[in-house]
């Protein structure tokens, strides 16, 4: 049995308390909204900030939607789940919140829950082909969200297996 790790829990509750339980929900604009966050494209690259009692979140136009949702995954990491300005801290732990950004950005715009409840077809291209057009992301990040799901499941099995 699949156990969901802390931030799949955090992100599973987040969209619980945004009334998001489906994959055509998600919409950066209204998760932007819900959360008060003021949200902007840009001629710059994305990024998040907090100025005068607000959070705000940049993402580069040039980008296309399916960039942008995944930008705006990242950048929303940022927001919810780090504090300080990047420019003023040590570069390992810049480097350490910017894996976590990353992380929570492939967990948040292919949700565990959502993910779960999708029939997966056993050709992994047809798979991968399904993620990216369910949840509006790039090939590339469909096949490492889909690897990432898979390594943990087949992690559990074996653990469960030799622990009984």
């Amino acid at each position: 049995m699949y156990q969901n790790s802390h931030l799949e829990d955090f992100i599973e509750q987040l969209y619980a308390s945004l009334s998001i339980r489906q994959p055509e929900q998600l919409n950066k604009y209204l998760i932007a909204e819900r959360l008060n966050i003021g949200i902007y494209l840009s001629r710059n690259d994305s990024e998040a900030f907090y100025w005068d009692g607000r959070y705000y979140i940049f993402i580069n136009r040039d980008l296309d939607s399916r960039q942008r949702w995944q930008d705006f995954g990242h950048e929303l990491c940022h927001v919810l789940r780090h504090s300080g300005h990047q420019g003023r801290m040590p570069p390992l732990f810049r480097q350490l919140q910017e894996w976590q950004a990353d992380n929570f950005m492939y967990h948040f715009c292919v949700p565990t829950f959502m993910l779960q409840k999708i029939h997966l077809p056993y050709d992994q291209f047809e798979a991968i082909r399904l993620i990216a057009e369910t949840f509006n992301v790039e090939y590339d990040f469909a096949f490492k969200r889909l690897e990432m799901y898979q390594r943990k499941d087949v992690f559990q099995m074996k653990y469960a297996l030799t622990n009984r």
